[in-house]
C-alpha cells in the first residue's frame, strides 16, 4: 500500500487559480495515475455552492490520465481565501465502478492531496 500512497500525480499541484471574472470560470486539472494498478479517485470540495466539478468520482486505468473540470460560479456568491480540494484515491479491483469501490470503502484513503483554490478579486 505505501507503493499506492503518492500513486496519482496532479497538475496543478497546489493551488487552482480562478481570475475572479463576474462570468463562470472553468480550469481544468490534470489526474495521472503513476501506478500499475487501476485507482478510484473523487474529489471533495468547500463549497459545491461556489464550485462545479466535472468528473468528481471516477476510475483512472494504469499509467493513464483524464482532465477534470473545475467551474468558479461566480453568480452563486463571493470566495474567500480558506477554500480548497480533497483529492482523495484507492485501489479499484476489476469489473468495478467508481461508485461501488467508494461505498464499500471504510477507512481512510490510501492517497489524499489537498489543493487550494485562489479566486483573485477583479482589479486586483
Amino acid at each position: 500500500m505505501e507503493k499506492l500512497a503518492r500513486g496519482i500525480e496532479i497538475d496543478p499541484n497546489d493551488c487552482v487559480r480562478f481570475h475572479g471574472s463576474p462570468k463562470d470560470e472553468t480550469v481544468t486539472m490534470t489526474l495521472k495515475n503513476r501506478t500499475d494498478q487501476k485507482l478510484a479517485y473523487k474529489i471533495k470540495c468547500t463549497s459545491n455552492d461556489l464550485f462545479k466539478i466535472l468528473k468528481p468520482i471516477d476510475l483512472i486505468e494504469p499509467r493513464t490520465s483524464t482532465e477534470i473540470s473545475v467551474t468558479y460560479r461566480a453568480g452563486k456568491g463571493m470566495a474567500d481565501d480558506r477554500h480548497h480540494m480533497g483529492v482523495y484515491f484507492i485501489p479499484a479491483p476489476e469489473g468495478c465502478t467508481a461508485t461501488s469501490v467508494w461505498a464499500e470503502h471504510y477507512g481512510k484513503a490510501v492517497g489524499e492531496y489537498r489543493v487550494k483554490i485562489v479566486v483573485e478579486q477583479a482589479g486586483g
